[in-house]
């Protein structure tokens, strides 16, 4: 097993990990509410699980011996698409949904703040992995 797959390993479990963390919290006089990946109205959340797991799987295939054709290529796809559920996350929900953006401004005139959550974080660093990982064993074979 080399140092890529395992970079990339590490990218599909922060990806899972990251599901049902907060991807959108609020605070304001002392209390704080949380959106997870996983909650109804995100679909980010679950997609980057899907695409998670999918990251893991093709690892694991190439630890037992499977062989999965340009796996690294593969590696690399799914975390850039890793990294797009995130950053689509970022502009539909935080940037242009109206709902959150005028429950964020409510926030701010009560002394409180809504911010990205550690979920859409670590699932950007997932996808990052993945991909570094993927283009490591891609550049290897080439």
């Amino acid at each position: 097993m080399s140092v890529a797959a395992i970079v990339a390993g590490v990218g599909g479990v922060l990806a899972i990990v990251a599901a049902p963390l907060a991807w959108i919290s609020m605070s304001a006089e002392g209390q704080s509410e949380s959106v997870t990946g996983l909650d109804g109205g995100l679909l980010g959340g679950k997609i980057a699980l899907v695409l998670g797991i999918l990251v893991v799987a093709v690892v694991v295939a190439g630890i037992l011996d499977i062989k999965i054709p340009q796996s690294g290529a593969v590696l690399a796809v799914l975390g850039a698409l890793i990294l797009l559920v995130v950053v689509l996350v970022y502009f539909t929900k935080l940037v242009s949904d109206e709902s959150f953006t005028n429950t964020s401004d409510m926030m701010k005139l009560v002394g409180g703040s809504a911010s990205l959550g550690i979920g859409v974080i670590l699932a950007a660093v997932g996808g990052i992995l993945a991909l570094v990982g993927g283009g490591l064993i891609v550049a290897k074979k080439a």
